[in-house]
């Protein structure tokens, strides 16, 4: 069984190495300059060109020992990102406001205790030091009760109502409706597919199973109507948040990182993005919820399809594919009926109405 490929380095880690391994090589380029400057000047070494060599020399030798400080660095640089990610805006506003006040009660101490005798710049910053930082951190700790910071919250809360971008996934792709919504101009903001979904989508397309490839060939052929709907911007992206893991836990962490929502059919993926806050938009409870109710009373023209699970009981479908349990059914399988509602259940897998013969029609 052949190891699991290493991870490949986020484009924040790569940035964070690129950044220590230039500080590095500047580093050694200067040491090599100052050890030049010093050996020049103890007669050691002649001549300035040995001073731009021992410069180079320094930078390609910091170059070459950089690597591993570099991808060390970079991690950090990555945690270091996501963290101050995490920190909410109000906090950060907050921290900017108690510190602006710490710096104002500074500069009224310095003005009454600049004749003390023995106040000199030491006490001046230590004082300084402590008031911003005691400041700072009340207001981020009582952020909630400072009626300016209430009124930016409220402000965040308008813009968290704005249009958002859409992360599809695969199975919504293959189901295939979304086509159907984004027509009747239900779906705004910008359509995110993943290159991993593409890969996903393309791999079912080339499965030797035929139900597998039909799926993923159906699939591909929902994105070609997608991209051509006008009603819609339909973006591909590169982003690959977590190389080496599985394509659920990719969509989750992309729709974090983008402040995106999520489209899909799979209700565990639903579930699990919904519990670390990613708003889902399910298909099928799209479907469910805009599907026509019925009330007690109201008669129905159906057709008994099959019998029931329970003894007398036979099954009809309306045009919206609801499942229609008709009691006293059982032997009227193939013939038009006029059932009238009793109830009606809403179940995970969708709505089932209940209903009682009424009259009969027609054979079918």
């Amino acid at each position: 069984m052949s190891s699991a490929s290493p991870r490949p380095p986020s484009p924040s880690a790569r940035l964070g190495a690129s950044i220590v391994r230039g500080a590095m090589t500047l580093a050694g380029g200067l040491i090599g300059y100052a050890l030049a400057l010093y050996l020049i000047d103890r007669g050691i070494l002649a001549g300035p060109n040995n001073l731009l060599y021992f410069t180079i020399l320094g930078v390609l030798l910091a170059y070459l020992m950089s690597g591993a400080p570099a991808r060390r660095g970079g991690r950090l640089w990555e945690r270091s990102l996501d963290r101050l990610s995490r920190i909410p805006p109000e906090a950060v506003l907050a921290a900017g406001a108690g510190a602006a006040l710490g710096l104002l009660l500074t500069v009224l101490l310095n003005n009454v205790l600049a004749d003390v005798p023995g106040f000199t710049w030491y006490w001046s910053q230590l004082i300084a030091l402590l008031l911003v930082l005691g400041s700072a951190g009340f207001f981020v700790a009582n952020r909630r009760m400072l009626p300016f910071l209430r009124a930016v919250d409220g402000t965040v809360d308008v813009e968290d109502t704005q249009v958002r971008d859409k992360v599809i996934d695969t199975s919504a792709i293959i189901d295939g409706r979304i086509v159907d919504v984004a027509e009747a101009n239900f779906l705004e903001g910008t359509l995110v597919v993943p290159h991993f979904v593409l890969t996903e989508l393309q791999r079912i397309a080339d499965a030797d199973d035929p139900l597998r490839r039909q799926r993923g060939r159906r699939g591909l052929e929902v994105l070609d109507r997608l991209v051509e709907n006008e009603h819609v911007r339909t973006e591909v992206v590169h982003d690959d948040p977590q190389p080496g893991v599985p394509v659920d836990d990719k969509l989750v962490r992309l729709c974090l990182q983008r402040g995106a929502d999520l489209i899909s059919t799979d209700y565990n993926l639903s579930r699990v993005a919904a519990l670390q806050g990613v708003r889902v938009l399910n298909v099928h409870e799209l479907a469910s919820a805009v599907k026509v109710t019925y009330m007690p009373g109201e008669r129905l023209s159906l057709v008994i399809v099959k019998p029931g699970r329970e003894a007398g009981q036979g099954l009809a479908y309306l045009d919206d594919g609801t499942m229609v349990v008709v009691e006293d059914a059982a032997e009227m399988v193939g013939r038009t009926v006029v059932a009238v509602v009793t109830s009606s259940l809403q179940t995970n897998m969708g709505r089932m109405i209940f209903a009682r013969p009424d009259g009969i029609g027609e054979g079918a």
